[in-house]
């Protein structure tokens, strides 16, 4: 079958968790392992709005 881009697949990943984890921004980042600079940081380059 086709793959999805993993652009597409992390940005899923990363809305599901800020929906998951009410917005909380620190707790999202921390359970994607990840800093909330970088977390911030591809919110931007992936165009998420971060109430997603």
């Amino acid at each position: 079958g086709n793959l999805r881009p993993l652009e597409d697949i992390e940005a899923d990943v990363i809305r599901l968790a800020i929906g998951h984890y009410r917005g909380r921004m620190t707790e999202v980042a921390r359970r994607l392992g990840i800093g909330r600079s970088t977390l911030y940081r591809k919110l931007g380059e992936l165009g998420i709005d971060n109430a997603a």
